[in-house]
Formats: C-alpha cells, structure tokens, sequence
C-alpha cells in the first residue's frame, strides 16, 4: 500500500504541469522561501520607483517617447564625461520667446527632423529649450558638439538674457565645440547684440537689407557652404543681413551682395555662430541647403 501511495504522489506531481496549463495555481508557482518574497518585492519596487520617476521629471527632461529611459532602457555602451552631461540633445531648438511655431520655426524643425511630441503635437521635450534662464540650460551649456538653433524671432523679438544665462552661452559658445545657427532677419540680428558676449565685450552686428540675388564668397571655400548653390535668391525682402563693416574681424561671410552679407560665421573660442538671413516662411531649395550645410559645418 505504502509503495502504491508513493507511486500515486509521483503520478500526481507529474500532473502539475498539466495543471498549470489548465489555468489552475500549481504549489511550485507560491513563493515558498524568504528569497522568492524578496525577489517579488524587489520588482515591485523597482517598478513602483520608475513610475514616479516618470512622473517627478520636469517637461523638459521628459522623452516624447514615452519616457524610455525611465522604462530602464538606458544609454548604449559605457557613459563618459566627453558625450555631455544627461538630458540634453545633440541637435536643441530655441522655442520661447519670439518664436512662431506655426510657421517659419516648424518649418525649420521639420527640415531638420526635431519631433514633437507623439501624442499631443507639442513643442515638449529636451529637444527644445523655452527658457534660456531655466533648469535646462544648466544642463545644455555644458554639452559638447552639439547644436543650438535660434529660428527665426517674429513675435515680439526674442528675449533679454539674465547675467547667468549670458554666462552661460557664453560657455557653451566657447567650450565644446557647440554651434548656435542664429536664422531670420533684424531680430535674429539683435538677438546676436544683446544676448551675447566676449573677452572683449560684445557684437555690434548693424542689420541691414540688399537686393538679392547673393553671391557666395572665397571664405566658402573648404566648408559644406561650397557645395551650395552660387547664389542665393532674395525673395522680397524675406532675407535680412548686417553690414559687412559692422561684423568682427574673425567672421567669416559665405554670401553676401554689396556691403550686405546674408549668411556668415563667427568663431567663437572652440565654437561657433552661423547666421542665415532668410526667414523660412517658405522652403526655398536654395535655403534649405544652406540651413543643412550649417548643420553639417557644426559637426566638422
């Protein structure tokens, strides 16, 4: 009788699996020592600490994409001081003050492949910087090879910096080898004149209208700007520039027509501005691969 028992509990344990598949809990499925509760709690935990992480981040650290990294998706490969601090973009576009978002700016940020977020289409996410004076910028002046595009500023102008946010565009111009490509017209210009310095002071860039069409000039040459077309059109009066004697002496005009350059740049320390005169309001080939040839000058 004892060896029919055994044999009866050996055929019922070979059941289990049969059972569990049936949708009914097998005893194997019960935490049954100290280390299995913990194991579950553990994941609770975790899971219960990411859900609130997702929910403490500010708008302008969140992923438009649901948040990845809180889901513990994290950064490829091993992380180093010499890729920037976290948060951050390669590629950020100025959204605040100033910025027409339903016009010449989203038609920026479309050519240059800056989504928004998924579901509510806005302008969300560390992809964009509303606030030079912000929590966000205290992350993005300290990135390295990166960009900054300042669309162009129709609204009201764009802003007046504070000191610190002065200070510190004038690190990340100058530190990291980043780029700050300034498009548009008087504003964009003035934006350049009241917001950032240097060792000697400032800029006094004087805005200034020509005719077009603009010619490219010799300083193109060796850069991205010469595979560009020979001239540039001047729709209307669409393109703004600044007077050639007004630029400092290290900038550089790709195109310019008379005493006018529409498109240069300024090196600044280990980085750089790029200004573009066009206002965007329609996609002009032209343009359009002069706004791409100063993203690719940004990462030589």
């Amino acid at each position: 009788a004892a060896v029919a028992a055994k044999g009866g509990a050996k055929a019922g344990a070979r059941k289990g699996p049969a059972r569990r598949r049936s949708g009914k809990l097998a005893a194997s499925d019960v935490p049954s020592n100290t280390a299995d509760v913990a194991l579950l709690n553990a994941r609770r935990l975790v899971h219960e600490r990411q859900m609130h992480l997702m929910h403490d981040y500010p708008n302008w650290a969140l992923n438009t994409g649901e948040m990845d990294a809180a889901r513990g998706h994290g950064q490829d490969g091993e992380w180093r001081a010499d890729r920037g601090p976290p948060y951050v973009r390669g590629v950020t576009m100025f959204a605040g003050q100033g910025v027409d978002q339903k016009g010449s700016a989203n038609l920026i940020r479309r050519l240059l492949g800056i989504k928004v977020a998924f579901r509510s289409g806005k302008w969300a996410g560390n992809s964009f910087l509303t606030n030079f004076d912000g929590p966000q910028f205290r992350y993005l002046y300290r990135n390295v090879h990166s960009t900054l595009v300042v669309p162009p500023l129709e609204t009201g102008g764009g802003p007046l910096l504070g000191w610190n946010a002065i200070h510190r565009l004038f690190l990340y111009l100058n530190h990291g080898d980043n780029t700050m490509i300034v498009a548009g017209g008087p504003a964009s210009a003035l934006f350049i004149n009241a917001n950032v310095i240097t060792t000697d002071g400032g800029y006094d860039l004087e805005p200034k209208w020509a005719p077009g069409p603009y010619e490219r000039q010799p300083g193109a040459e060796g850069t991205p700007m010469a595979r560009c077309a020979v001239t540039l059109p001047g729709p209307g009066t669409e393109v703004h520039g600044v007077s050639i004697a007004s630029l400092p002496r290290e900038a550089i005009s790709f195109y310019q027509a008379g005493d006018v350059s529409v498109a240069f740049m300024i090196p600044t320390g280990e980085g750089r501005i790029v200004y573009l005169g066009y206002d965007f309001s329609e996609p002009v080939v032209a343009w359009v691969h002069a706004l791409l040839a100063a993203m690719q000058l940004a990462a030589t």
